[in-house]
């Protein structure tokens, strides 16, 4: 992912987190609808089995106990790494795909939720090789049987999926009709922005200066990857607008971006989700709560990672 302009979020070359003051609302880059989704076939099956033949080369975990907020993890070259990031998010891309909701693990230790780890795992050059020009999600999709050798080798994880329907939204086209521009090819970029695989841009508040109005700018997005984008790591949403083309448009959100922080010792406010985030109607779009079917995976037995 390129960055460009000033930097307002927790960037590395593998994922993006967006900061919105004391809510911390993680956002994460475009994923692809491609992303495996491991085991969708078999409902009520075992996790499936690690691919002994797809293993990492070296592997180290060490726990982070640096008490810094927020974390990434992600494909970068020949490496999967994860910086300050918990376990449950590792088993859930390893064995459910890119950025299941927390919620869908079930039977975990506490400390599986809580702790969190420092992890780098490097490929062999071959399959640096076949990784090279793929999205994050195809990455991440070769990665996953790497990912869950490591995890029953190190953790001695044992796993299996459940079947369960779960809360989802479908963005819909509004009664009064879609409020969005259709973007140019050749439309000048603004001077501060982020770049997102695909080539579609967001301007985030805070790159607009103290006295902007608080809203998201979205350029030369589809329908399809801003779906994709605001489903990760919350409730997934369905893009049901029936639109292909790339659009440009401003959306003003329905948060403080930057709330006042809470008094020592309380309880965070919660982090709200796209539903709630933004003024969909605004650019004639709404978001329609549906349910839908998808797997829950659910801990058997594990072990604090062994020693490196």
């Amino acid at each position: 992912m390129r960055m460009r302009g000033m930097v307002v979020v927790n960037a590395a070359v593998w994922f993006v987190v967006a900061v919105f003051g004391a809510t911390t609302q993680r956002v994460w880059a475009q994923t692809s609808a491609a992303a495996t989704q491991v085991s969708e076939s078999r409902p009520g099956a075992p996790a499936p089995a690690a691919v002994k033949a797809m293993a990492f080369e070296v592997v180290s975990i060490k726990p982070n106990n640096s008490g810094n907020q927020g974390g990434a993890w992600g494909v970068s070259q020949n490496t999967y790494r994860a910086r300050n990031t918990e376990l449950s998010r590792i088993i859930l891309q390893a064995y459910l795909g890119m950025f299941p909701s927390q919620d869908r693990l079930k039977g975990a230790p506490s400390w599986v939720m809580t702790e969190p780890y420092d992890i780098t795992a490097k490929v062999d050059d071959a399959t640096a090789d076949s990784w090279k020009g793929l999205r994050q999600a195809q990455q991440v999709a070769i990665a996953a049987p790497m990912l869950r050798a490591m995890l029953e080798d190190r953790c001695k994880l044992v796993a299996h999926t459940v079947p369960t329907e779960i809360d989802s939204f479908a963005l819909v086209i509004g009664k009064h009709g879609m409020k969005m521009k259709e973007a140019q090819p050749d439309e000048t970029a603004p001077p501060r922005f982020a770049r997102f695989e695909g080539g579609w841009m967001i301007v985030y508040p805070s790159m607009k200066g103290p006295d902007a109005n608080q809203t998201m700018t979205y350029l030369q997005v589809t329908m399809a990857e801003l779906t994709a984008f605001i489903s990760l790591g919350g409730k997934p949403i369905l893009d049901q607008t029936g639109l292909t083309g790339k659009y440009d448009f401003e959306v003003p959100l329905l948060i403080d971006p930057n709330p006042p922080e809470a008094e020592e010792g309380a309880a965070p406010a919660p982090r709200p989700d796209a539903a709630h985030m933004y003024d969909w109607g605004a650019i004639g779009l709404e978001l329609k709560p549906i349910k839908i079917p998808a797997l829950n995976l659910v801990i058997d037995h594990i072990e604090r990672p062994s020693e490196n």
